[in-house]
């Protein structure tokens, strides 16, 4: 049995719209409460998809090693019989003995920050609390139950956080380390390793097997429409089920396993409730597979805010049949006693959740590039459809498929705070698989339709939201930004909840005072409006007014410890990270007409450069080693 806690950032707004978490159980990535469990039943397959396997770790522990070379013979080599040499299945991963043993690595120290959900600002000022709020909190009970015996809707099982703790690769490679991997000499191990496959051989430093990077952006082909108000098929009860209660008193609908959802759908498991309605994993009968329906609540504002996500998903699906472009996949839509269903593509854990599991040590640097290309082409492609996202922050970026190879790293892990650099655990989960999907478009907004004044969740908030000046697709560009600093430093880059110190700490990150012409348009507004404008009085004297009488010393202090951008990123230490800071430089810009777009952004030198061989690299390196095998092993058994 695993039990999927719900953290501060878990369910609550995905199921406003569609974040999963597997590794056990799907959920939504916005918490609906703090403190919620829910729990699924688990089977075990153990196909080579999986990262890694291991047996009870008072039995046999595992070792996988990520390089794939093959001793050298001085007789003729012939080419391998795999159908023979896997007569007896498939290896589960690498066969290890273990003569020497090290101990397990000291449990990571706490950290204590809570982050905001949705647009709900009301949550306590952390300048009032003290600078120890703004900390991500840890739980290791919470964060490591969450990750367990994860099941695709492949039925194939893949590595969970907490079933192998001996997993260590024999390198350190930290975000800005190069160093070769080499064996690690403390310990003696005897390694069994299947090699490649038909004299399949893989290049090191070949970074373009990070699945992630398989994308281009091509354009729409075909002129941009919307899709109109999204028919939605009634499914009517059953004679003998009319008289069966399917809603509590809220209008949510009662989820019993194993009850069929309308005729095509069986319910497997409650994913995550909010307030929007609850998901569920249901076997599509039709298809053969797994999949995620957002069953919404039978409230009418409800059903109508359905309506619009509908209209959403399906101009998306409009216009990439294919899924080429990466965005949660629209697959049927019925509307079942009351409550709209919403039916997508089964996805796994998302990249906050990930990272929350690795006790927010940072991804590889070929990681974050991958990621990055992938989130321009998802935006661009909306953008190209007059859709502005409005929401992205990594619990709305799913990843296809969270399996992990776990590499020892002992850096220090860079941060956006002055004095605040964490020195890591000893390890990270680095995935084999960097492929990923954009997630949760409930709160999708068509340029030409009524914008609501406040959009994104506060890290992720562009300047020119706070300063009330209205918005459009550049929003998207500066949460883009936000998002790839997070990724490189493990944690968020503005942790605040407050207008005026989230202001002041763009200007120290940025290192320049919010733009004059910015500053006289705010007031412009505020004088034609009659003052409705209030972020006028963040200004005095064309200047921003921080920090002012009111303002805390702890969030004094806090803004005063910001890092310059420049300093955050070691530009100085080869051209990938120079220009991985100019496009950041590009991205974080006041006025949002003079800011990067997301298709120019993919022209960026940046995507250009091949990131040093690292973690990343490695561990895509050895899942393809392993779809060889596997592909010789199938070509054996049908030949």
């Amino acid at each position: 049995m695993s039990t999927v806690a719900e953290g501060p950032r878990g369910l609550n707004h995905l199921l406003s719209h569609q974040g999963y978490q597997t590794n056990g159980v799907h959920h939504p990535a916005h918490p609906l409460s703090h403190n919620q469990t829910q729990t699924q039943t688990q089977q075990t397959d153990s196909p080579l998809s999986s990262s890694a396997t291991t047996s009870d770790a008072n039995q046999s522990r595992t070792l996988l090693q990520p390089e794939g070379r093959q001793l050298r013979s001085s007789r003729r080599q012939q080419a391998p019989d795999w159908g023979s040499f896997y007569k007896n299945g498939v290896p589960r991963a690498t066969e290890v003995i273990v003569i020497d043993d090290s101990p397990e690595p000291p449990p990571p120290p706490p950290h204590a920050r809570t982050r905001v959900n949705g647009n709900n600002d009301a949550l306590p000022d952390p300048a009032a609390a003290g600078s120890a709020s703004r900390k991500r909190k840890y739980d290791d009970t919470a964060s490591q139950a969450s990750y367990q015996n994860a099941r695709h809707a492949n039925g194939s099982t893949t590595d969970s956080y907490q079933d192998r703790d001996t997993l260590y690769a024999p390198s350190a490679n930290t975000s800005t380390d190069d160093s070769s991997i080499r064996a690690a000499p403390a310990k003696r191990k005897r390694v069994t390793k299947a090699q490649p496959a038909n004299g399949v051989s893989f290049k090191r430093q070949d970074t373009r097997v990070l699945r992630g990077d398989h994308v281009e952006y091509r354009g729409l082909g075909k002129r941009a429409t919307k899709a109109s108000a999204v028919s939605v098929r009634a499914i009517h009860a059953s004679q003998k089920d009319k008289n069966v209660k399917i809603d509590d008193d809220d209008g949510h609908y009662i989820v019993v396993p194993e009850v069929e959802l309308a005729s095509q759908y069986t319910i497997t498991s409650l994913l995550g409730q909010g307030t929007f309605g609850k998901v569920v994993k249901a076997y599509d009968r039709r298809v053969g597979d797994y999949v995620a329906v957002k069953v919404i609540r039978a409230v009418q504002k409800y059903r109508d805010a359905a309506k619009i996500e509908l209209r959403a998903l399906q101009t998306l699906r409009d216009h990439d049949a294919d899924n080429r472009y990466r965005c949660i996949h629209l697959r049927d839509c019925f509307d079942f006693r009351g409550h709209i269903c919403i039916v997508t593509d089964l996805l796994d854990l998302s990249l906050f959740d990930f990272l929350k599991g690795n006790n927010f040590v940072p991804f590889p640097n070929s990681h974050i590039q991958s990621f990055a290309r992938q989130l321009f082409t998802s935006v661009a492609f909306l953008h190209d459809l007059n859709l502005i996202h409005t929401d992205l922050k990594p619990e709305n970026i799913l990843l296809k498929d969270a399996s992990y190879q776990t590499y020892t790293y002992n850096k220090r892990i860079p941060s956006s705070q002055i004095q605040a650099t964490r020195q890591s655990p000893g390890s990270r989960k680095v995935l084999l698989n960097s492929e990923i999907r954009l997630i949760d478009f409930g709160s999708a907004t068509f340029q030409d339709e009524y914008h609501s004044s406040v959009v994104s969740t506060r890290h992720y908030r562009a300047p020119e939201i706070i300063l009330g000046l209205g918005w459009s697709y550049p929003c998207d560009i500066w949460s883009i930004g936000c998002i790839l600093v997070e990724f490189f430093t493990g944690d968020a880059l503005f942790q605040t909840h407050d207008n005026l110190e989230h202001l002041a700490m763009i200007e120290a990150v940025l290192d320049a005072r919010i733009d004059p012409h910015v500053v006289r348009q705010v007031n412009q507004m505020a004088s034609r409006s009659g003052g409705s404008n209030g972020a006028s009085k963040y200004f005095k004297r064309g200047k921003l007014d921080y920090p002012t009488r009111e303002t805390t010393r702890a969030s004094r202090r806090f803004v005063k410890n910001m890092k310059r951008l420049e300093d955050i990123i070691p530009h100085e230490q080869n051209s990938f990270f120079r220009n991985f800071l100019d496009l950041l430089r590009k991205i974080f810009v006041y006025d949002p007409a003079a800011r990067i777009s997301a298709l120019d952004a993919l022209q960026h030198p940046w995507f250009k450069e091949t990131p040093e061989r690292d973690d990343g690299t490695a561990a895509a390196l050895l899942r393809e080693e392993r779809r060889a095998a596997v592909n010789a092993v199938t070509r054996a058994e049908h030949g």
